[in-house]
């Protein structure tokens, strides 16, 4: 797998979460993960509500 690939497989948020379940479920670290997965689902909530408030604006 090229190195760029590898990076993005270590930080994209479908990873951190299940890395996250996985902790819950059968064990093994679950603060780090869990953590990780807010601060993802926080980010993209700020980038997209306002865009789809936007879109729904233009519509209405």
């Amino acid at each position: 797998m090229p190195g760029w690939l590898q990076h993005w497989v270590e930080v994209n948020p479908v990873t951190i979460l299940a890395d996250a379940l996985r902790g819950l479920l059968v064990g093994g670290p679950v603060v780090g993960p869990v953590v990780q997965s807010m601060l993802w689902a926080v980010a993209l909530a700020a980038v997209f509500a306002p865009l789809a408030v936007r879109a729904l604006r233009r519509r209405v």
